[in-house]
């Protein structure tokens, strides 16, 4: 049996139900399908028979919210191997808002360039080397609610071509002026810049509100140091904004 497992974080929200709930199954599935065949115990057995469905993530998400509660605001964490188990864990969201939404969350680049090969970069798993060696190397806490540090919240990664990727916990976009409008737009790194697709960032470029593009790392600096914003998001989160501390 492989030491990580599948992994959807997903908001639930008494008035709502579950925020982008088929975004999340759909990316389960088909990283079940892109990754099974590799770290499956029988990966015939398990892309045949035991990748879950649709349904059953539902009917399963169903009965987790009962233990804590229909009326409460939870974060569910839906785990999947890949023997075909789930399992689902459930915690209280004591805010009814988004407490992300203070300008004050300070996030730093890091200090080293992460290697955008990496498979794992496109699929949401427990395993997090990746975000943790960087969370490490700019000595950050463990990932808690805004205001429980004193020092910046969160790091954002960039590849071996100096293209800015994501957070340790978000996906993230741009302030950047547009050359033949002149405008000011909101960009998102693509994809081939080696990072997660995350249900909130293709909710968001689905709606219109984001566009991809190649962000440099000094496209960041300068944006930042032009004052224009930046902001991070998440499907639990949801939309947030940030300072870059330079």
């Amino acid at each position: 049996m492989t030491s990580f497992h599948l992994l959807e974080t997903i908001l639930y929200d008494p008035k709502e139900g579950f925020f982008l709930l088929d975004y999340h199954c759909e990316r389960m599935i088909n990283s079940a399908k892109a990754l099974g065949e590799f770290f499956a115990t029988d990966p015939e057995k398990f892309l045949r028979d035991l990748i879950p469905t649709h349904s059953e993530i539902s009917n399963k998400l169903d009965v987790a919210i009962k233990n804590l509660g229909r009326n409460i605001r939870q974060r569910i964490r839906v785990l999947l191997d890949f023997d075909g188990a789930i399992s689902i864990q459930s915690s209280q969201l004591l805010s009814e808002t988004n407490d992300f939404s203070d300008s004050s969350i300070i996030v730093v680049l890091d200090t080293e360039a992460t290697n955008s090969d990496n498979p794992f970069l496109h699929h949401k798993t427990t395993e997090r080397a990746v975000y943790n060696d960087a969370r490490d190397r700019l000595k950050l806490g463990p990932i808690g609610p805004p205001g429980t540090t004193s020092g910046p919240y969160d790091v954002i990664l960039y590849n071996q071509n100096n293209e800015i990727m994501e957070t340790s916990i978000a996906n993230i976009a741009v302030e950047i002026v547009d050359p033949e409008s002149g405008k000011l737009e909101w960009i998102t790194p693509p994809l081939s810049s080696g990072l997660l697709c995350g249900t909130m960032r293709r909710y968001l470029l689905e709606k219109g509100e984001l566009r991809e593009g190649i962000i440099k790392v000094d496209d960041l600096k300068k944006a930042a140091l032009e004052g224009r914003k930046i902001k991070c998001f998440n499907s639990v989160r949801k939309e947030y904004p940030v300072t870059l501390q330079l």
